[in-house]
């Protein structure tokens, strides 16, 4: 299937919408697969499959970019914001 190729569907009663199968062997997604689904507009809807290997993966590399925070360091961030936003 082309990456243009476009194809229609209908939203049902409890706002499930159904991906044509072409569509699905297409972009390589089967039952159990997770999107993000965002507006782009009041007329687009943007939806993308997740890779949790490739997020888990980011996560990781940012705990190794930033080196491991205490509970206390995050407490005292938190209790810092919280005062600078009531202005005490």
């Amino acid at each position: 299937m082309p990456a243009a190729a476009i194809d229609t569907t209908r939203m049902s009663t409890r706002g499930q919408v159904i991906i044509p199968k072409e569509i699905r062997d297409y972009v390589d997604v089967g039952e159990g697969t997770i999107f993000t689904v965002m507006p782009l507009d009041k007329q687009t809807i943007i939806m993308r499959k997740m890779d949790k290997g490739k997020i888990r993966a980011e996560l990781q590399a940012m705990r190794a970019r930033t080196g491991k925070i205490s509970l206390k360091e995050v407490t005292d961030e938190v209790r810092a914001a919280r005062q600078s936003k009531s202005g005490a």
